[in-house]
């Protein structure tokens, strides 16, 4: 019996999870998500106006006329001044279908050796619109490492609209949702249902989380049973600065940016 009683005490450990972790690691997931989306809803014809200094973390901006195809170099040694303190390494590659006919477009946004904080992402996603204001994303298995190499990958469909001010993209909002498998092999569920703003001030200052929003986020904890939180955006007084407030599946509440 004591030893039955060990093996049932080794099993409850590993079974055992720390809520906290595994909420920071969807957030993790949610925020890689996000933080290069802006890039891809900016359209060619602007592509070719654009101030470097006017994106997140000031890439240099490469056009391939010919090719349709923007390549977004992030270097460390660029001089970027701005209130977000998030860093980026590596290029993204925007290429645009040249063989439809507008409004009806189609894009690829590839990342190359690209990293966000800590974290490597690979992958490629693929957007598409027949109009100005709607633009359908879909990807499949994007994988992010960690610096302890670390994988999850993960695949997702979103909804974004677009608001203009005077001819100029002023924001837009994202609704769908994420799967994957966690790094620890559990299948996870990232769902947006009351609709992400996303403001195009705060990502020119390198802000780039949502100012207002709700999700669910589920974790499957084997066969039909899963654990839920639930997750919101919570704009605090200070300019594009977001409280992201998390409820754990045992009742307790999680700042999951508490130093912003």
């Amino acid at each position: 019996m004591p030893i039955l009683m060990s093996c049932e005490e080794d099993v409850d450990k590993i079974l055992q999870t720390d809520l906290s972790t595994e909420a920071a690691e969807l957030f993790s997931i949610s925020k890689n998500w996000n933080e290069s989306l802006y890039f891809a809803m900016i359209s060619w014809e602007k592509y070719q106006r654009l101030d470097t200094i006017g994106l997140p973390s000031c890439p240099d901006i490469i056009l391939d006329k010919n090719a349709k195809e923007v390549t977004l170099n992030f270097l460390s040694s660029t001089a970027c001044i701005q209130t977000g303190a998030y860093d980026r390494s590596g290029k993204l590659i925007i290429k645009y279908d040249t063989t439809l006919v507008s409004p009806n477009e189609s894009w690829t946004m590839e990342y190359d050796n690209y990293t966000f904080g800590t974290n490597s992402i690979e992958g490629v996603r693929t957007f598409s619109s027949d109009n100005s204001l709607q633009v359908s994303e879909e990807f499949i298995g994007l994988i992010e490492k960690t610096e302890k190499e670390l994988s999850t990958e993960f695949s997702g469909k979103f909804i974004h609209t677009k608001t203009f001010f005077s001819d100029t993209l002023a924001s837009f909002t994202s609704l769908g949702r994420i799967k994957g498998i966690n790094a620890v092999g559990r299948d996870f569920e990232i769902t947006i249902d009351s609709p992400l703003i996303h403001n195009i001030s705060c990502y020119q200052q390198n802000e780039i989380l949502p100012t207002t929003g709700k999700g669910n986020w589920f974790v499957s904890r084997g066969g039909t049973s899963d654990v839920s939180y639930t997750v919101t955006y919570e704009p605090l007084l200070e300019d594009c600065k977001v409280a992201v407030n998390a409820n754990l599946p045992d009742g307790k509440k999680l700042r999951l940016n508490p130093s912003e």
